[in-house]
C-alpha cells in the first residue's frame, strides 16, 4: 500500500438568483435590495430552488463607512437582519427586486410574521426592536460591507436544544468587532445531517461605484465533502475482497468490527467531530489585508474539545465497494464476476454511494491530523491459476499536511495497493510483505544443476503522498488523456510518512541523499512497477554503481537521476506548497516536502525515499542460461572447470569473487559433475568445491565450463511510488 492522491474542488451547490432586467431596475432605486449573481461557469441553484436550499430565508449584516486599516467599514446599517424569499413578489415594493424581502420582518414577534411560513421559524439575533425597515443608500459614504448566512430548512435558534432540525446560532459581530481571526459567529451544530443546511457567505464590499445596484451575495456550505477510493496495479493479480479496519496500532490483525464498509481512521486522540460548535471566522479583514489570498473570505473551524460540547468519531465511514465501481476479470482471473478493484487511477473504484458522487459531509477542521487507510485484500492470478494470496494490514497514511477541511470544498483520497506493500501475507507481522517470485535459469552446459535461487527484497513501511493541483484522475475531465500527473506547470509535491508504528509520524529532513527522482526505462522484458524499481535498486547489473546517474537494474529497468536543488527537477528544501488544496499556499518546514517540477517532462518517473541506505556493494553470482556460443559467452564472466577445487582457505567461509559448487559423483566415487550452489560471502561453504571468478569478461565460450551474470546487491531499503506523467491536452 504505497500512495493516495488527492484532489479538491469548490462545491457546485452554490445558491444563487440572477436577474438582469430586476437589477437594471433597481439601479435608479435608492433602496437597498439583494440577489445572487454567480460566475457562469459555475452551476448555480436559483430561484425557488436556491431558495428553498436556504430555507427561504437568510440573516444579514451591513455596516458603512471608510475601511479601517484592522475591521470592514464600522457603521451599522443591517444589524443582523431577516431575509425572506416570496416567490412572484419582485417588484412589489422599492426593497424586493429578485423575490428577496426584509422589509416589515418582525424578528420579535411571538409568532412569525405573515411572510414567513410556519415551518421555518428562526430567532431573532438583531437587537433592533419592532419590524425590520427599508435602508437606503448613503452616497456621502465611501463602501458598504455585507455578511450572510442561513441554517437552511433547520430551524435557526439561540441555544441548540440537540433536536434534530434546529441549529444554534449567535448573532453576527460587525464594524470595529469584526477583525481578522477572530470568530464572526458560531453554529451549534447536531450532526452531519443539520450540517449540509448550514451556509455562509464571504464579505461582500460595494463601493461607493456600485451603490443603487442590487447586493450580490454568494453562499456556500458551511461543511466539506470527502471521498476515499482505491485501485491497483500489482502485476499478475486482481485485488477482490477489500476488508476495512476500523483501529489503526494492533500487529496481531484484530479488529472485531472490521468489514466491507470503507472507513478512514483518525490519528486525533479525539477523532473526527461530528456535532458541536463551528466558529466561522475571516482570518484577513480591513485596508491592510487586501493583499492576502483569503482576504474577506469566510472560513471555519470546529471549537475546542469539551466547548460545545463537540463529540467525535474516531473514523470516517464511506459506505461499502459495491458495483458498477468494481470491475470484471482482466484476463482469466477465476472468477469473473465484477468484484474487483480498478487497475488504473482513472478507473479507480469509489467507496460509498454514487448518489452522492460517493461524498461524505464533515465539519470543517483547520487543526488537522492524519488519517489512516489499513485493510486486507485478496489477490487472484489473471492467468487463471487456482491459487489466491491474503494481504492483512496493508496500511497507508494521508498526512495532516492535505487533511485540512475548508467550507464549501471536496476532498478525494485515492489510495494505490501495489507490489511494494506493507501488509503481511503469513498469520504474524513476522511474515511482512508482498515478494514477488523470481527464477533464474538453472542450466548449464553439459552440466545438470540445481542451482538455488534467493532474491531479497526490502520492502519499506513509509507511505509516499503525491499531490498536484488539478492533476487529472480521468474523472474531472479536465484533460482528454487521464493519467497521475501532467507537465503543465503545476508542481508536483511528495510528503513521506513512517507508519511502522503505532502512531504515523511524518518524516522530515528530506535531501539529496534521501529524497530521489528517477526517471524510469525498460527493456521490455519487465514490467516497471514499485516493486521492480526498487530491485534494481538493489540489484544491478556490475558495470553501474549505485550512485551511477543511470544506474541498470539486472532487471533490465533503467533509472535516470533527475537534477537536485533550487530551480532544479526535485527541491527538497522547499518551504510551501505553492498551490494547496485551497488553492492558497500551505506553510511547510524546508525538507518535509519534496517538490518536483514536471515541465517539459514525459514518461514514467519513480519517487525514492531511501529508507536504510545502501551498504557496501557485494557481488552475487548467478549461471548465465545462453553461454552456448561465442558471441553470447562474451557477455558473461567465466569460471574454468580446471580452477573449481576443494574451498582453500580451510575457514569454511565464503570469499568475495568466488563461487562454489556441490561436487556430485556415483556410485564408486567418481566425479559427474559439479552443482553451482548459490551463496554470499561468509556463508559456510564447508564441504563445496570453489571456483575463481575471472576479473574480465570471457572473450570465446569454452564447452564444459561455468558462466555467470554478476551484478552488484545492496541491502537498502527503499519506498517507491512510480508516477507517470504526460502533456495536458492543448
Amino acid at each position: 500500500m504505497a500512495t493516495f492522491a488527492l484532489t479538491s474542488c469548490v462545491n457546485d451547490e452554490f445558491i444563487g438568483d440572477n436577474d438582469a432586467t430586476l437589477a437594471a431596475e433597481a439601479a435608479g432605486d435608492g433602496s437597498i435590495g439583494f440577489g445572487f449573481n454567480m460566475p457562469n461557469a459555475t452551476r448555480a441553484l436559483t430561484g425557488a430552488t436556491a431558495a428553498e436550499k436556504l430555507g427561504y430565508n437568510f440573516y444579514v449584516t451591513g455596516t458603512k463607512g471608510t475601511e479601517d486599516d484592522a475591521h470592514p467599514t464600522p457603521t451599522l446599517v443591517f444589524d443582523n437582519y431577516l431575509v425572506h424569499y416570496d416567490a412572484n413578489t419582485a417588484g412589489t415594493t422599492k426593497s424586493n427586486t429578485h423575490n428577496w424581502e426584509y422589509v416589515g420582518i418582525d424578528q420579535s414577534s411571538a409568532t412569525p410574521a405573515e411572510r414567513l411560513p410556519e415551518n421555518y421559524d428562526r430567532v431573532k439575533l438583531s437587537s433592533t426592536s419592532g419590524a425590520q425597515t427599508i435602508k437606503y443608500w448613503d452616497y456621502a459614504t465611501e463602501q458598504y460591507d455585507f455578511l450572510a448566512f442561513s441554517t437552511g430548512t433547520c430551524e435557526a435558534v439561540l441555544n441548540n436544544s440537540g433536536a434534530a432540525n434546529q441549529i444554534g446560532v449567535t448573532a453576527m459581530k460587525y464594524g470595529t468587532t469584526l477583525t481578522s481571526g477572530a470568530t464572526a459567529y458560531t453554529f451549534d451544530i447536531p450532526s452531519t445531517t443539520a450540517l449540509k443546511q448550514a451556509y455562509i457567505s464571504d464579505i461582500v464590499e460595494v463601493p461607493l461605484a456600485n451603490y443603487g445596484k442590487v447586493v450580490q451575495l454568494q453562499f456556500k456550505s458551511l461543511g466539506a465533502k470527502i471521498r476515499l477510493a482505491l485501485y491497483e496495479t500489482v502485476p499478475g493479480y486482481s485485488v477482490k475482497d477489500v476488508v476495512f479496519y476500523t483501529v489503526d496500532g494492533t500487529t496481531d490483525l484484530t479488529d472485531a468490527l472490521k468489514n466491507g464498509t470503507g472507513k478512514l481512521i483518525s490519528a486525533d486522540a479525539n477523532g473526527i467531530p461530528n456535532k458541536g460548535k463551528v466558529n466561522v471566522i475571516f482570518n484577513h479583514v480591513g485596508n491592510t489585508n487586501d493583499g492576502e489570498a483569503d482576504y474577506n473570505k469566510a472560513s471555519a473551524t470546529v471549537a475546542a474539545p469539551g466547548v460545545g460540547p463537540m463529540t467525535y468519531d474516531k473514523y470516517l465511514t464511506f459506505g461499502t465497494l459495491a458495483s458498477p465501481q468494481l470491475k470484471g476479470r482482466e484476463r482469466a482471473e477465476v472468477t469473473d464476476d465484477n468484484i474487483y478493484l480498478g487497475r488504473t487511477l482513472p478507473n479507480a473504484s469509489f467507496v460509498g454511494d454514487p448518489a452522492d458522487a460517493f461524498y461524505q459531509t464533515v465539519f470543517p477542521v483547520n487543526a488537522p491530523s492524519a488519517l489512516t487507510l489499513r485493510v486486507n485484500y485478496t489477490l487472484v492470478p489473471i492467468d487463471g491459476a487456482a491459487e489466491t494470496i491474503t494481504v492483512k494490514g496493508a496500511r497507508a497514511v494521508v498526512p495532516s499536511t492535505y487533511t485540512k477541511w475548508l467550507p464549501n470544498y471536496a476532498y478525494t483520497y485515492i489510495f494505490k495497493i501495489s507490489d511494494n506493500t506493507n501488509g503481511w501475507t503469513g498469520a504474524t507481522d513476522k511474515d511482512a510483505g508482498l515478494f514477488p517470485i523470481t527464477f533464474d535459469a538453472v542450466v548449464a552446459q553439459v552440466y545438470e544443476a540445481d542451482a538455488e535461487q534467493t532474491t531479497v527484497t526490502t520492502v519499506a513501511t513509509p507511505s509516499i503522498t503525491t499531490y498536484q493541483q488539478g492533476h487529472n484522475t480521468g474523472n474531472n475531465g479536465a484533460y482528454t488523456v487521464p493519467d497521475e500527473y501532467q507537465n503543465d506547470g503545476n508542481k508536483l509535491y511528495v510528503k513521506v510518512m513512517n507508519n511502522s508504528g503505532a502512531t504515523p509520524t511524518p518524516i522530515s529532513g528530506l535531501s539529496s541523499s534521501n529524497s530521489l527522482f528517477f526517471k524510469v526505462t525498460s527493456d521490455g522484458t519487465t514490467t516497471i512497477s514499485e516493486a521492480s524499481v526498487m530491485d534494481a535498486l538493489q540489484n544491478r547489473k556490475a558495470e553501474y554503481a549505485y550512485t551511477a546517474a543511470s544506474p541498470v537494474g539486472r532487471n533490465g529497468i533503467t533509472l535516470t537521476a533527475q537534477t537536485q536543488g533550487a530551480g532544479q527537477v526535485i527541491n527538497n528544501a522547499a518551504d510551501a506548497i505553492v498551490n494547496g488544496v485551497d488553492d492558497e499556499p500551505i506553510s511547510v518546514t524546508p525538507g518535509d516536502v519534496a517538490e518536483i517540477d514536471l515541465t517539459g517532462l514525459t514518461g514514467t518517473f519513480a519517487y525514492v525515499y531511501v529508507v536504510t541506505p545502501a551498504a557496501a556493494d557485494e557481488k552475487i553470482y548467478h549461471l548465465a542460461a545462453d553461454a552456448v556460443d561465442n558471441t553470447s559467452a562474451q557477455k558473461y564472466y567465466e569460471v574454468a572447470l580446471s580452477s573449481i577445487v576443494a574451498e582453500t582457505s580451510g575457514d569454511g567461509k565464503a570469499k568475495a569473487g568466488k563461487v562454489y559448487f556441490v561436487k556430485n559423483v556415483d556410485a564408486k566415487g567418481i566425479y559427474v559433475s559439479y552443482t553451482f550452489k548459490q551463496t554470499k560471502v561468509g556463508d559456510d561453504v564447508t564441504g563445496l568445491y570453489e571456483g575463481t571468478i575471472l576479473s574480465t569478461k570471457a572473450t570465446s565460450f569454452t564447452d564444459g565450463n561455468f558462466y555467470f551474470d554478476v551484478y552488484n546487491h545492496n541491502e537498502g531499503a527503499y519506498a517507491v511510488k512510480v508516477i507517470k506523467v504526460v502533456a495536458p491536452a492543448p
